[in-house]
């Protein structure tokens, strides 16, 4: 037997063997204990995800047409949500855990690293705002348009490094209220902008949002993590209408007046948490 054939066949037992301890794990190991450890994860948040999570045909774990909620209500349905580890980079001596969300009409790829240099890879498409519950419940508004995004993190030693780009296409949003204020509707709007990760810390790059009479731009950061939900944020709202439209809404504008920095330049903060901002 040639040295290849030994290599060979030394690799194909040990496919196998990787493939049969996998399948002897995932056979034996309870899915209540996948509910228990997510369970603790949310509720200090006081979210809750269900219904409960079982086990497919191939090694992994799915949940079919789960909703995560918070005491206000829904905030993200899907049609259903995958998540398996892969098995070759195991021969690499990498961990990697695949997941996939259907929501409404797009979809949403995840490919994460638990080591290794390669971290994350994302990419989102087709998903529609008016299909998630978040925009309704936690800021009161009607959100149309639909989402790409798509980009990859590193693995560094002073944390996660990498960025993901944002698009949002037709954008429309009525009704709209940041704690106690308004932000005024507009449509017709196109987005674009950056989430970039320094050593494991988010922030929202220059994220615009124009259209006709009216140009606004996001940035901030942004929290991460299992706590996501209730760290606070650090966001910063610079609105610029023209005249016209500032007219159209000028109720609204009245009541963010002590945020405008210059005739027709508004700034706005943006704190409180992404399940209950506020504008103070």
């Amino acid at each position: 037997m040639t040295n290849r054939s030994k290599l060979l066949r030394a690799g194909a037992l040990l496919l196998a063997g990787l493939m049969l301890f996998s399948g002897l794990v995932y056979l034996f190991f309870p899915t209540d204990r996948v509910d228990q450890a997510l369970a603790r994860q949310l509720e200090p948040q006081g979210l809750t995800l269900a219904p409960a999570v079982r086990k497919t045909l191939l090694p992994g774990l799915a949940w079919d047409n789960p909703l995560l909620s918070s005491p206000q209500g829904a905030l993200l349905q899907c049609r259903s949500v995958r998540v398996r580890p892969l098995l070759l980079p195991l021969l690499t001596g990498r961990a990697v855990v695949s997941g996939t969300a259907a929501i409404g009409s797009g979809g949403l790829d995840i490919r994460y690293a638990l080591n290794g240099r390669q971290a994350l890879e994302l990419s989102v498409s087709d998903i529609n705002l008016s299909e998630i519950p978040f925009f309704k419940t936690v800021l009161g508004a009607t959100v149309t348009g639909v989402l790409w995004s798509q980009g990859r993190l590193l693995r560094e030693a002073g944390g996660l490094n990498g960025d993901l780009k944002l698009e949002l296409r037709q954008l429309a949003f009525s009704g709209v209220k940041v704690g106690t204020f308004p932000l005024p509707d507009a449509g017709g709007l196109t987005s674009q902008g950056m989430l970039r990760f320094t050593n494991g810390r988010a922030r929202l790059e220059s994220f615009t949002l124009a259209g006709e009479g009216l140009y606004m731009r996001l940035s901030g950061d942004l929290p991460t993590g299992a706590n996501a939900g209730t760290a606070p944020l650090n966001l910063t709202l610079e609105i610029m209408p023209k005249a016209e439209f500032l007219e159209k809404q000028k109720l609204v504008f009245m009541l963010l007046a002590k945020f405008m920095v210059s005739p027709g330049v508004y700034k706005v903060p943006i704190r409180g948490t992404l399940l209950k901002p506020e504008i103070v």
